[in-house]
Formats: C-alpha cells, sequence, structure tokens
C-alpha cells in the first residue's frame, strides 16, 4: 500500500488526564481514504465491497465510498490475555467515534478477548447497517491481515448475506505516523525530565524510565 498525501498538522501528546483533539483539517483530509482505494491497490483488501456504478453516476459513486449514517465500523485489534490491553482498545473506540461523530463504531478483538468480529458485526446489523467496515488497528500487513481477519469477518457476514462488507488496510505507511512516533519519544523524554505525567499508555506502570 502507497502512502496517502495528507496536509501534516503537529499531533500533540495525549496525557493520562486529558485527550487533545486533533484538527478538522486533518480529521477531513483522511476520511476513510482507505475505502476509496480499497480494491484498486495490492495493499488493501476488499470483500464482498460495494461495486461502481456504470458511467454517468459519479454522485452515487462518490456516495458509496464515504461513510454514511447506515455505515458501521468495527475496529479490530489482536486481543489479549492482558484486560488492560483489551479496554484500551475501547478507549480508542470512544476516541474514534467522538472525533469522527460516526453512526454506529464497534470494537472487536481478532482472538483471546470478546467480542469477537462475529459479535461486533451482528451488533451493527442490530443498530441498523446496511454496509459493515472491518478496519484492523494493526500496523502492518501480516499474516493476521492478509488471512485471520478476512476469514473471520467471511464467517461472521454468512448471518447477514444481505449486508457488504469490507476489510481495510491497516495502519501501515501514513505520514501521520511519523507525528505520532515523534510525538511519544518527546512525551516519554518530558516524563524523564519530570516536566509531564505518564501518558495514557505507561500510566501505573513505571517502566516509562532511563535505564543504565
Amino acid at each position: 500500500m502507497h502512502p496517502v498525501p495528507v496536509p501534516s498538522q503537529p499531533f500533540t501528546a495525549t496525557p493520562a488526564k486529558k485527550l487533545v483533539s486533533r484538527s478538522t483539517a486533518v480529521r477531513k483530509a483522511i476520511h476513510f481514504v482507505n475505502l476509496r482505494t480499497a480494491g484498486r491497490s495490492s495493499g488493501n483488501l476488499a470483500m464482498n465491497s460495494v461495486p461502481k456504478p456504470a458511467l454517468g453516476s459519479e454522485t452515487s459513486w462518490r456516495e458509496d465510498f464515504a461513510v454514511g449514517d447506515k455505515d458501521a465500523v468495527v475496529i479490530v485489534d489482536h486481543g489479549s490475555r492482558r484486560q488492560e490491553s483489551n479496554l484500551m482498545l475501547n478507549d480508542f473506540v470512544e476516541m474514534f467515534r467522538a472525533k469522527t461523530s460516526y453512526s454506529i463504531v464497534e470494537a472487536a478483538h481478532m482472538e483471546l478477548a470478546e467480542p469477537t468480529i462475529k459479535d461486533a458485526f451482528g451488533k451493527c446489523v442490530q443498530q441498523g447497517a446496511s454496509r459493515v467496515i472491518v478496519s484492523p488497528y494493526f500496523l502492518s500487513p501480516g499474516r493476521h491481515w492478509k488471512q485471520d481477519i478476512p476469514a473471520l469477518a467471511a464467517e461472521a457476514s454468512k448471518e447477514h448475506s444481505n449486508i457488504p462488507y469490507i476489510v481495510t488496510a491497516p495502519l501501515g505507511l501514513h505520514e501521520l505516523m511519523v507525528d505520532i512516533m515523534n510525538d511519544r519519544i518527546k512525551y516519554c523524554l518530558r516524563h524523564v525530565a519530570g516536566d509531564v505525567d505518564e501518558c495514557t499508555v505507561c500510566a501505573g506502570t513505571g517502566k516509562c524510565r532511563l535505564y543504565s
């Protein structure tokens, strides 16, 4: 998958007691760009997705590749035996829902924890979804993205054969990931210097410190 050029914006660290909003311009710029390219790039995997309408239906085509009120987003991570890790996905989903204002957003774990992809898919349908967007909360396009998640999504869709779905690309090589990593580096160094509290990732672990 090739990175999609978008306007770069500063990204402020999220301390344990404060969530900082990302700018509206950046949010609009990355408004589910993977849906528009799914099926046209070897880096993306589209399954049972809505086909492109005939020529002359440009407006309809554009609507198909935007997130609408009847679309549902299922954000999938690996799943962990550590409950703290699973709860972090719930926090991200809440943040994602608030910042995008998408009507239906559900969390799912690929394995080791609930809700499963099947659970989340069914919950989306119960809420009136007419299309399900499965978005892997993974960094790289490894085996889980290529095989496991598509297989689990296909299994989940069997009980809802009238509902089309798509498995989007993972986070991958996106230039905003550079900002996120740089933000983490700077924030951790500030914490070591005593300027800020631990971030939400490290809160309570005591692991963010210099070793010698």
